[in-house]
């Protein structure tokens, strides 16, 4: 297959506290990792580090082939490429829903007013939310505004789509229909990282499920090698917690 990210030996540190030990994996094109473990096991810690939002204490990331942090990179390239969508939205408040869409393109990718709202257009629509194009991103609900949130990384035409927890912030009853959009992108072949407690999802869309345990990949495989005959305890102790809830 053919690798878009590979990720090599990452190390992050806090402090004393060592967040990420000796993680490696590879991101393959038109993939769909999910990345599950329990709270402090480093999932977010990583997809940052991955979007250069943390910047590593140790190892490197390849984007194809390509040492992210050599000399001359264009890091704003480079996200706008890597894309990511989190759970606590982001949008401008003093912006409505196509500009929010509109605004990156134009000041990171150089595109005209007329060709970004064309694409914002485009992709409010692939997720439900053109009707509310001109609304004010401060009026809509939070499954709403993380469907925009969904949109405006669209608009960067990104080469893989990190997702850190993007539904856990939203309430029950909204969840159901930003998990379908992301689905969605799955089943059109887009490339996505998605750290989640969503486990039903990450069966139903994941190639490969990451189980992270303590900064490190205790576990990997195909959903059904993970949920169904997990080999390491911690996996085993974590999806009993699950299960029982």
């Amino acid at each position: 297959m053919n690798e878009i990210i590979q990720i090599q030996h990452l190390q992050k540190h806090f402090g004393n506290l060592k967040v990420l030990n000796d993680v490696s994996f590879d991101i393959h094109k038109g993939e769909v990792v999910t990345v599950i473990g329990s709270s402090g096991s480093g999932k977010s810690t990583m997809l940052r580090c991955i979007n250069l939002l943390e910047r590593m204490d140790g190892g490197n990331i390849l984007y194809h082939g390509k040492n992210i942090l050599d000399n001359g990179n264009d890091v704003n390239q480079y996200r706008s490429k890597v894309g990511v969508v989190f759970q606590s939205f982001n949008l401008f408040n003093n912006l409505s829903v196509i500009e929010n869409c509109m605004i990156g393109q134009i000041k990171v990718l150089k595109r005209s007013k007329e060709e970004a709202r064309a694409k914002a257009e485009k992709y409010l629509k692939e997720v439900g939310m053109f009707e509310f194009a001109n609304k004010a991103s401060t009026k809509l609900s939070g499954g709403q505004k993380q469907r925009v949130a969904i949109a405006r990384a669209l608009c960067m035409d990104p080469e893989v789509l990190l997702f850190d927890e993007p539904t856990s912030a939203l309430d029950p009853e909204m969840v159901g229909d930003v998990l379908d959009v992301m689905k969605d992108l799955a089943n059109h072949g887009l490339t996505m990282v998605i750290v989640t407690h969503e486990m039903q999802f990450a069966k139903e869309v994941s190639d490969r499920v990451i189980f992270m345990d303590q900064g490190v990949i205790a576990e990997q495989g195909t959903p059904d090698e993970i949920f169904n005959n997990p080999k390491h305890e911690r996996t085993k102790q974590f999806l009993s917690r699950y299960s029982n809830r």
